[in-house]
């Protein structure tokens, strides 16, 4: 693949998440709100939306760092000296860590027990198949996003080398 369709793939999966998060700040003021309202549209849903208001602000805002990351380092991607196989690297692990992030933020703001923060039981709870799901999807991606990050500061002073000047 080129970098300009790693490029896309970043942005238009950054974009995805960024819309989910915009629309999981509805779901987070649902929440807190107590009912599913949309002005100017009459009437309203008495529904009390499962999860605690600060899982689903984390959500919200989670999504939207993501999204934003991805699309920013997709972004820069023409800029940096990267081989093929980083590169390669960088696009699909940090469309793989938004999107498992995603899945994480989801079931973490619905109430899974110990928040998906470890493999079994913490002083949230835990233990539970629910939890156990919540961390193994966003684990891996937790590992992956700093290596890459370093991968990416590497790549952008390799080209500031490269580009010579006398400053």
């Amino acid at each position: 693949m080129t970098t300009q369709r790693y490029q896309a793939l970043m942005i238009g999966n950054g974009a995805l998440v960024l819309f989910l998060g915009l629309m999981t700040g509805f779901l987070f003021a649902f929440n807190l709100v107590g009912e599913i309202t949309l002005w100017p549209i009459p009437g309203s849903l008495d529904v009390q939306l499962p999860g605690d208001p600060a899982r689903w602000r984390g959500a919200h805002v989670g999504m939207i760092t993501n999204a934003l990351m991805v699309m920013a380092i997709g972004l820069a991607l023409p800029h940096l000296r990267l081989s093929s196989g980083v590169e390669r690297f960088t696009a699909w692990g940090l469309i793989f860590t938004v999107w498992g992030n995603v899945g994480f933020y989801v079931a973490s703001a619905l109430g899974a027990s110990g928040r998906g923060l470890t493999m079994g039981p913490n002083k949230f709870g835990g233990g539970d198949l629910a939890s156990v799901f919540n961390f193994l999807i966003a684990y891996p991606g937790a590992l992956i996003a700093p290596v890459i990050v370093l991968l990416v500061a590497r790549g952008a002073f390799a080209a500031a080398r490269e580009s010579g000047g006398a400053d």
